[in-house]
Parts: structure tokens; sequence; C-alpha cells
């Protein structure tokens, strides 16, 4: 493949990217049984899909299997949550065309994002609605609308994102957050080990007997809360939603709000799917040493420019924790450099959560190629049949 086909790290890569999917296909069953279907009846024969989704192995997998089907595929994945083997190993073994590094900013994601839509893909995946909103705001990529067929996308983000900001579409939007297996399974269960996985090996503390604050508690929260305190954390909840915030203190939780909640935190951890969840005002509120980490999307949840404006001093002491001195009067510690928590100090979801995850995806895009033409020109809900099987692969697997 020409190098202007790609943009990754490091093509060298690709062996010890290999070797990772290998561990990854093992454990993830419902995937190996559709790509077998997949081989024999080629729903993507001639199709291109563009994708924005974490390049990581357990992604690889779904990648092996949507080329089962036919697909030829452009991704691009998510600053610093991208396996840099595995961006190298689907270049290299697969024929893929890779945008992605470890260690791009957002300005670079987001021409990463423009260099995928530059591929002219039929179909597309997305990942925090940033396929749907480039395509939408330049004009570049007008012409594009009359050969996209139809899109997924994968995330609570991008749902708010495409459901409250996006002019009229074009062409059907399939949300895989909008069912209850993404929800309860991938975001409850799966992020709720994953973010206090990578909360643990970013910082190697003991979670018991320390106060935590958990802003959000939609699925994503509930799992990340709920984890925290069987580990023995004092976890307490935020949430603009009084009946979230009403569900959280029947489970247990304390809960309030932000300004009362900071000041006793030693970690906080934003799960909201929406910008500046941390603001100026809240930096003022924190104890010395707390510690801020994001498991919602994007950096922004934190505004971080302010963080770094206000610092007199801003050092990374070890490769997940930088931290930023305000004045004489404390030190705040970022987790990641904000960027998810469970995929850039660890390895994301488990890789049977998001074998389920990623099947929804195969299938409800399948779904898409044969009768996107039947479909509104909206975002909606993976067609109940599809949801119902990929629940029954996982029971026959799992049970």
């Amino acid at each position: 493949m020409k190098t202007d086909q790609y943009d990754i790290e490091n093509i060298d890569l690709a062996e010890d990217g290999m070797r990772r999917l290998a561990w990854v296909r093992a454990q993830m069953p419902i995937l190996q049984k559709i790509k077998q279907e997949f081989q024999a009846t080629k729903p993507f024969e001639g199709i291109h899909i563009g994708i924005c989704l974490h390049v990581e192995a357990k992604t690889g997998i779904w990648i092996e299997t949507l080329k089962a089907g036919g697909a030829e595929i452009a991704i691009t994945g998510s600053p610093g949550t991208t396996q840099d083997e595995v961006a190298a190993a689907l270049v290299a073994n697969y024929g893929c065309q890779v945008f992605a590094k470890r260690n791009e900013t957002f300005a670079q994601h987001m021409v990463y994002i423009a260099k995928v839509l530059a591929t002219a893909p039929n179909l597309l995946s997305d990942n925090g609605a940033d396929l749907h909103f480039l395509l939408d705001s330049k004009p570049e990529f007008s012409g594009l609308r009359s050969r996209i067929i139809g899109a997924t996308e994968e995330t609570t983000t991008g749902a708010f994102r495409l459901r409250e900001d996006m002019r009229p579409f074009t062409f059907p939007t399939v949300i895989i957050n909008d069912t209850r297996a993404k929800r309860i399974i991938e975001n409850r269960y799966g992020v709720g080990q994953s973010v206090v996985d990578g909360l643990m090996r970013g910082t190697n503390i003991l979670i018991g007997g320390k106060k935590i604050t958990v802003i959000g508690y939609g699925y994503c929260g509930q799992g990340v809360a709920r984890r925290l305190q069987g580990l023995g954390g004092r976890v307490m909840v935020a949430d603009i939603d009084p009946l979230a915030q009403l569900e959280a203190h029947l489970e247990g939780f304390e809960t309030g709000d932000l300004v009362d909640l900071i000041p006793k935190s030693d970690i906080i951890i934003t799960v909201t799917g929406r910008p500046n969840a941390l603001e100026k005002q809240h930096f003022d509120l924190m104890r010395d040493g707390v510690m801020l980490a994001n498991a919602g999307h994007f950096e922004f949840e934190i505004d971080l420019t302010t963080l770094r404006e206000r610092a007199t001093k801003h050092q990374q002491l070890q490769k997940n924790i930088d931290a930023f001195q305000l004045g004489n009067q404390k030190t705040i510690y970022l987790l990641s450099q904000g960027n998810l928590v469970n995929l850039a100090a660890g390895d994301g979801n488990p890789i049977e959560v998001m074998d389920l995850g990623l099947a929804l995806q195969s299938l409800s895009l399948a779904y898409l190629a044969k009768n996107a033409a039947s479909l509104a020109p909206m975002p909606q809900t993976v067609p109940a049949l599809v949801e119902q099987r990929v629940a029954r692969l996982a029971l026959e697997n799992w049970a």
C-alpha cells in the first residue's frame, strides 16, 4: 500500500500487532461466527466503509469480520487510545487505510477524520459523531452525501450530537448505544470494569477508603460507581438529572451538587459525554492532590485549556500522570492527559463485552447494506431482530 494511504506510527510494529490480535481473536467467539457467515454471504461486496473507532486489538478482529464480508476499510481512532502495533498490522496484513497514532492530538484527529472521508466511503461507522459532523460542516465533502447509504454511531456522546445538533439527515444512522445490550452489557459492565482497571494501572493506588466523585450517572457512570464501591471506595455521585441522582441515592451513594462534593474528593471522574463537566470554578474548589480522570469521551469533558493556563508549573511525572501546580495552593493530577482513562491507561473494555458490542455493529452495518434505501433518513435504533440475535449468540457462548 502506498504511504499516502495511511498515517501510522511505525509499520514495522505489524508483527507485534498480529500477536496481540491472536490472543483477542481467541476470546471473541461471537464475531468468529459472524465472520464465517459473512465469508459465505459477502454483504459488503463492493462497499467501502469509513470508520472512526478506537484502533485497538478488539477493533482489529472486527475489521477482520468486515473484510471477510467483502468490505474495503478506512479507519481512524481517537487521541491517546490507538495501539500503534494494531494500526501497523491493519495496514500491513489487511490492506486497510489507517490514519491513527497513539500520540495524536485532537487537531490531528480531525485531520484524520477528513482523510477517512476523503476515501469516499459508502457506509460510515462513527464514534462521537465526528465523521457525521465533518461531513455536515465541510463544503468539500458535500458531494459525498449522495454516495453514503447509511451509518452507525457507537456512543452516548455521538447520539446526543446527532439528535441535538445535526441538520436534516440524508441517510439513516443506526444508534448502537440505543440498544439494551450496549447500554447494560457494554456501558455498565464493560466500561465500569475497564475504567477502574485503567485508573489502577495508571496510578497504582489503593481504591479502598478514597473519596471518589463520579460525574454522570448514566449507564457508564453507574458501572464505574458500582465497581469503585465494590473495591471499598467512598463513592459520591453528581448528575444534573434529579432522577439520576435519586437512583444513585437509592443505590447507597452520597449525592449532591458538584460544589459540595468536589472539596471532599480525592478522585474525580467525568462520565458525562458532554463538554466542560469540570470548569474553571471547579478547580478552585479542589483539594491539594486531587486526581482527575475522564471516562466519558474526548478530553473536553474537563476544561483543560483553563487548567493549563492557570498552572504555574506543569510536569509529566510518568506516562499517565501529569501534575499541574496552581500557585502555592495545590497540585492537581491529571490522568492520561484527559483522554479516556480506560483505553489510554488500560486496554479498554473487556474482550468478551466488545465481542458483543462489535457484533451489534457488524450486523447493523450488514442490515444497512441491504435495507438502507427503505429506511428513513434519520437517527434510529438497531432493529430488534439484530439485537435479539446478538443476545442469543452471547448466551450461547457465555452461559
